[in-house]
């Protein structure tokens, strides 16, 4: 069984990576790293892709889990990112089957 989930990362493609909290849990390690927002999504820019690996790697560390879906998700850009050799390690993947229903899996 996977540990529970708190949050996601919703986006990541292009200079910015935002996050969606299922509950409160992660919202003060998330404003440490950088994350600014209101209400349930938070949003933080990076410059390169370096950068997003260091982010995606705090994030993982976190306990937060990475959207996956279609085209580039960011499951899809973690895997990516791992392929390149600029993070390394497992990650929790979370792939929506309805409104809050989730399946959470290790990528």
């Amino acid at each position: 069984m996977e540990p529970p989930v708190s949050a996601y990362v919703q986006r990541a493609d292009g200079n910015a990576v935002q996050v969606s909290l299922l509950d409160e849990t992660p919202r003060a390690a998330l404003l440490a790293l950088g994350f600014r927002g209101q209400g349930g999504t938070l949003q933080r820019g990076v410059g390169d892709d370096d950068e997003k690996a260091r982010l995606f790697t705090a994030l993982r560390d976190c306990g937060i889990a990475f959207s996956d879906g279609r085209e580039w998700c960011p499951a899809e850009v973690f895997a990516w990112l791992r392929e390149r050799g600029l993070l390394a390690g497992a990650f929790l993947r979370i792939a929506w089957q309805g409104p809050d229903r989730f399946e959470i899996t290790r990528g």
